[in-house]
């Protein structure tokens, strides 16, 4: 992957002294303005006419511009004005360093006011001086006002459903897949390493495949890694193979054949996404599964953000869903100096789309559609479908129209559905759902105000929600089944704790994709649960997954369908509303809820 140099430059700042002379960089600078007379790596190196001396001119910001361009060289420049930029430079209440403010586009070092003070090459001091005037009009002054309720209308309540509980005893289910020419039957996934093969009509469980002593350790009180993805290739009744996504520990035998990594050499990473090829021989539950081939390994700077999900299309390609790599706001060691989500040289924050049968020269594990849409000397990683994302928790493709959809978990603020397309930059860290994303020193926000140089090509999100009514989407389904016929061609997803992290209480939504309006399904009391995961039989009939705790070694994890809405129950007190249909969420036990239309 190619280097992508500092994005950084210097311009006139608010300081009280010059900074400090840097003169090996000096050589450098004056090739680019060979008219130059500065003598030291201060304001003035950039801000100064030919003749020296003058208090503003163009140099600055030309050379910033020039910096911006990935196909200028000058990086060991780019990296000592870092060097200079990194700190705070105007004392604006937000705390944002020059660098962050050129990287909004903003001027650094000016606020409202006139404060700032410029040194001379000769040492003669001006105090005071406004900010620059006749600068191109794509330019901001500062940091712009955070919004604080981006989205004031509450979520409606809409179509009522009832959900039947299949299996329980769950350790944390994060999926339910369907395999192949096994119609009744769904493969659960539990986060701590097993995949259960459930019986659809009498809810007897099997262990069908157990990858726990490969996973790395588990945070017993919450944890994003595990085995978070599974998918059966679709000729899987011939061949016998299903992949599976899992975080593995940094090991030193694999060091030498990790694909990809932004890990600076002196860091390592927090642990190690694996794809891998599995074989299982035999048909059913009960069968001898083993592991064949890494189909792709790749380094995790933290241990949040994976993504984690796997999806076949109708030509049998493979698509890998990957997060931004972890921390806040897609910064620190391992994610570059603008972030992970917008640099499509880097697969952290994608989408990948790979044809796990195939092989090429460089990497005989798999091989790249031709189709994809950085093959073919595009800038941009080869296996990359689409990119721009924080946390894409939950892929799958609508059964009817073959369209691909991802629920990407947000920041602070807002909670996206993305339709996803080949070659798509769905904006993340530029923005977060349908608005812009800024991070100071003090903590990031959003704002209807768009930084200049935002690119053109970011796409929008068909369904958004902001943290009024919840705080992490789950990924869901279209609805394609027949049992419900007022909820077909609707997009099923939930969100994993509603408002309150620590409260068991998800919820249950669907985006109605022509209108792209989001509605509630009703429940009462509440789901049972923290919604984790959806799945889809093989009739197209979908299903809930929820745990009672963020612990992902717990056991009271469930598999709950989707079904029709019946009247035959007797109402707890909470549910007896007039004119309301209401049906039970049933168990082996009797009803344990009760959903409401």
């Amino acid at each position: 992957m190619r280097l992508v140099k500092s994005t950084v430059f210097l311009v006139l700042i608010a300081v009280t002294a010059p900074a400090a002379a840097l003169p090996e960089f000096l050589d450098e600078w004056r090739a680019v303005y060979p008219t130059s007379t500065a003598d030291d790596f201060a304001c003035q190196l950039c801000h100064q006419r030919p003749s020296g001396g003058s208090p503003w001119n163009a140099y600055g910001w030309n050379l910033r511009e020039a910096y911006r361009d990935p196909l200028n060289n000058q990086t060991d420049f780019g990296l000592a004005v870092l060097q200079v930029e990194n700190t705070d430079q105007d004392g604006d209440p937000l705390g944002a360093t020059a660098v962050q403010e050129i990287e909004i586009g903003a001027q650094p070092g000016w606020r409202e006011g006139s404060f700032n003070t410029f040194f001379s090459s000769n040492g003669d001091r001006l105090t005071n001086q406004p900010p620059p005037a006749g600068l191109p009009n794509s330019t901001i002054l500062d940091f712009p006002t955070a919004i604080q309720d981006p989205i004031s209308s509450p979520i409606s309540t809409g179509l009522g459903v009832g959900l039947q509980e299949v299996a329980g005893g769950f350790n944390s289910p994060v999926k339910a897949v369907a395999a192949p020419g096994l119609s009744d039957k769904i493969f659960v996934v539990e986060q701590t390493g097993k995949i259960i093969c459930v019986d659809l009509a009498s809810g007897d469980k099997t262990t069908f495949y157990d990858v726990s002593s490969r996973l790395v350790d588990i945070n017993p009180d919450y944890d994003e890694r595990g085995l978070l993805g599974l998918a059966f290739h679709p000729d899987y009744q011939n061949n016998g193979l299903f992949y599976t996504y899992q975080s593995e520990p940094v090991r030193s035998s694999d060091t030498e054949f990790v694909d990809f990594s932004t890990q600076p050499n002196s860091e390592a990473s927090n642990h190690r996404s694996f794809v891998v090829e599995n074989f299982a021989s035999g048909n059913g539950c009960a069968v001898s599964a083993q592991a064949l081939n890494n189909v792709l390994i790749i380094d995790q700077p933290q241990s949040n953000h994976n993504g984690g999900d796997l999806a076949f299309d109708s030509s049998n390609n493979l698509y890998i869903s990957l997060g931004d790599g972890g921390g806040r706001n897609d910064q620190g060691v391992g994610h570059g100096l603008n972030g992970n989500g917008r640099n499509n040289e880097n697969v952290l924050g994608t989408i990948l789309r790979i044809n796990p049968l195939g092989s090429m020269p460089e990497n005989d594990n798999y091989s790249v559609p031709s189709t994809n849409p950085f093959v073919g000397g595009l800038p941009g990683v080869e296996e990359i479908f689409a990119y721009g994302f924080r946390n894409p928790y939950r892929m799958s493709f609508d059964a009817q129209t073959g369209d691909l959809y991802t629920g990407d978990v947000g920041q602070g603020d807002i909670e996206e559905i993305d339709k996803v397309i080949a070659g798509g930059n769905y904006g993340w860290n530029w923005k977060e759902g349908n608005f812009f994303f800024y991070n100071p020193s003090s903590g990031s926000y959003i704002s209807g105000v768009a930084p200049p140089n935002l690119p053109a090509d970011l796409i929008d999100p068909v369904g958004e929600y902001d943290h009024d009514e919840g705080i992490s989407i789950t990924g869901g389904y279209v609805y394609r089944g027949t049992n419900i016929p007022s909820l077909v061609g609707k997009y099923v997803f939930g969100d994993f704790a509603g408002t309150d992290f620590n409260a068991a209480s998800g919820r249950l939504f669907y985006l109605d994709l022509q209108t792209q309006v989001i509605r509630e399904f009703a429940v009462c009391p509440s789901v049972p649960g923290y919604v984790i995961g959806f799945g889809q039989d093989a009739n197209n009939e979908l299903y809930v997954l929820t745990n009672d705790t963020i612990n992902p070694a717990g056991v009271q994890g469930k598999l709950l369908k989707i079904v029709e809405p019946t009247s035959d129950v007797d109402l707890p007190p909470q549910c007896q509303v007039s004119d309301e249909l209401c049906v039970p969420i049933r168990s082996a036990g009797g009803a344990v809820a009760v959903i409401c239309l």
